[in-house]
This record gives C-alpha cells, structure tokens and sequence, in this order.
C-alpha cells in the first residue's frame, strides 16, 4: 500500500436497501483535495453511494477504502472518526436550539471534544453564523440552515465531506452563498463529494463531474469536457456522445 494511498477507492461496489439493489458493481476513485459533482438521472444511485460510503446503506459486495482502509460494514460513527463527514439532504439541524446549542449538539461525535479553536475555525468559515450564534436555527433562512448544517460538519474537521442536494428548497441568492461556502471549504483542504440536481451550477463549481446511471459510473472527467447538451442526452438515453466517449 503507498505512503500516501487515495482519499477514495471504491471497487466493485453493490448495494442498497435491504434487498433492493441500487448500486451494481460501481467502481470509482476520489483523490485527496478534489470537488467531485455526482450527477446523474433520479434513481441513478447518487445518494445511495453517498449513504453507502457512510454506514447508512446495505452494502452487499466490493470494497470503499478510505486511505487505505476498508469502510464496507463500518458504522457510521465509525465513519465519521475516520474523518469523512456527510450533510445529508434536507434540513436536519434542531430548529428550537440556537446555532450555539447545535454547535454543541455537533461537537459530541467529536473523538478527542471539539475546542475554541474548531468553533473558531467554523465561524471564521461562515461568518453569518457567528451573527446568529443566538437565534434558534429554525429563524434562519434555508441557506443559512444549510450553512450551519456544513459548519457542524466541518467541526469535525473532516478530510472528506459528503453533501447531499444542498439546493434543494433555496433561493437563487441563498444557493449562490451555499456553493461559496463550497467553494472556501474545498479550497481549505477538505476534499468534497457532492450530490446536486442544479447540474450547471455543479459544473461550475467542481473539479471533476461523474455521471452516475443505473447504480454504475458512466462518465467522469473535468466539467469542461463536455456541454451541457450532451449531459443531458447522457442522462435521457445513457449514451455517450463521441465527444464524451
């Protein structure tokens, strides 16, 4: 095994829920630092990958090595040590608590206790946070939910952070500060894998997209390799245009 093994290998992988089978043999590789945008047709799979990579789907054969240790059979707090974190889609912060308590709430699954310094590191990234350290969660917007929800992941100081449709429900304003947040959070260090149905927006913002169809991965390469047109037969039809072959 190299010194330095990748943020991400998976192999072969399959599974799902229960006996319901949505990934099929998908294989995929994730290096440290990049911002990978999983797209994809509804049923696809992308989310599922995103449950399976953190013990929250039934994983039935092949492999996820996360710097060179297998994840399969792991569970999710497990996971979270090992220093990958997932936002998964949805709001799920505690809305009667403030930011502060969720704060707090977030630095339990902490192995070592989280300290001034992470808070610290959390407020310098999303600023408007330290402005509403005292409001209950639930008065925020939804993109200043969804930012809390990125901070209480990023306390952790994760190495890998899952995302999951962050846009959903968001004003175009709201968006456009969720995807900076994104951006400054990659740009950190912490490499990013993200799940988005506001595909032009990902491949504006990513190093790299993967196209996901029927639980495999088809396609991957930089944004710029291939149009927005062409996405978008890739994910009516399932071909690849010769320009994407």
């Amino acid at each position: 095994m190299p010194a330095e093994p990748s943020a991400l290998v998976i192999s072969e992988l399959r599974g799902g829920y229960g006996p319901l089978e949505i990934i099929r043999g998908l294989g995929f590789r994730v290096e440290p630092g990049e911002f990978v945008a999983l797209m994809g047709p509804n049923g696809a799979g992308k989310s599922t990958l995103l449950k399976a990579i953190f013990g929250m789907a039934t994983i039935t054969g092949g492999s996820i090595l996360w710097r060179g240790e297998e994840l399969a059979g792991r569970r999710p707090r497990d996971i979270l040590r090992a220093g990958i974190a997932y936002c998964p889609q949805g709001r799920c912060n505690f809305p009667l608590m403030t930011v502060d308590e969720n704060l707090d709430m977030a630095s339990y699954a902490a192995p070592a206790g989280v300290g001034r310094a992470e808070r610290e590191y959390v407020l310098d990234l999303f600023p408007i946070l330290r402005e509403r350290r005292r409001q209950p969660a639930g008065y925020l917007s939804g993109g200043e939910q969804q930012m809390l929800e990125m901070g209480m992941a990023m306390l952790l100081k994760p190495r890998l952070l899952l995302i999951d449709e962050p846009s959903v429900g968001l004003s175009p304003q709201s968006i456009q500060k969720v995807f900076d947040e994104m951006i400054r959070i990659n740009r950190a260090g912490c490499t990013i894998l993200l799940v988005e149905q506001n595909t032009r927006k990902a491949m504006q913002v990513a190093s790299r997209a993967a196209v996901l169809r029927l639980g495999q991965v088809i396609w991957t390469g930089p944004p710029g390799a291939i149009s927005f047109e062409e996405l978008g037969e890739i994910f009516m039809t399932g071909r690849l245009p010769s320009s994407a072959a």
